[in-house]
């Protein structure tokens, strides 16, 4: 039930490449679920707009050892919010020092959809390749740069409080799975 024979390549809806975006579009618009999926509209208009140039970096997200999932029960567990007390983003030595970003600085990482935007610490190191940035998905509580803490019942607010990476991820969803798309988008990031 795959729409393509396998292995084909699909530039992501926000691609660094837009030079292949022509050859590998991703898949057409269509109807699944009864809900559109327009990915190829908004591919469209982020070449058009220039997008990978305002937002150079290619974003992915993932898994720390430590948490699970949104983290919610992991971030409320004492021994393992010892463990991973931050939210962060790690960033390559050549991105960062073209940035004027150092080790452990606070910055701003930018998504490039509707000026979303999340505060964390810079991790800098050669884990990522230059051009790429990772965040971890576990944490959650802050927006934009805001402690939501107090918003919290009392006595449920986990131990440790971050940004989520959702809220900086792109459109974006599987044909077959109707599944979203936080694994790949495009961002920027500058010393806050």
């Amino acid at each position: 039930n795959l729409p393509d024979p396998v292995p084909t390549h699909r530039e992501p809806i926000y691609s660094p490449r837009v030079d292949l975006v022509a050859k590998y579009p991703t898949y057409p618009n269509a109807t699944q679920f009864r809900l559109p999926n327009i990915g190829f509209s908004v591919q469209q208009a982020a070449v058009e707009k220039g997008i990978a140039k305002t937002f150079p970096l290619i974003l992915t997200s993932g898994r720390l050892v430590e948490y699970e999932g949104g983290g919610e029960e992991t971030r409320s567990n004492r021994w393992l919010a010892e463990l991973q007390q931050e939210m962060f983003v790690e960033i390559n030595p050549a991105d960062a020092s073209e940035r004027g970003i150092g080790d452990g600085t606070w910055v701003w990482v930018n998504g490039a959809e509707n000026n979303a935007k999340a505060r964390v610490k810079a991790l800098v190191t050669e884990r990522v390749g230059r051009g790429v940035a990772f965040m971890p998905f576990h944490f959650g509580g802050w927006f934009q740069g805001k402690d939501l803490r107090a918003h919290y019942p009392q006595g449920s607010d986990p131990y440790v409080l971050g940004e989520s990476v959702n809220s900086i991820t792109t459109y974006g969803y599987d044909p077959v799975t109707g599944m979203q798309e936080p694994k790949c988008t495009l961002c920027q990031i500058v010393a806050a």
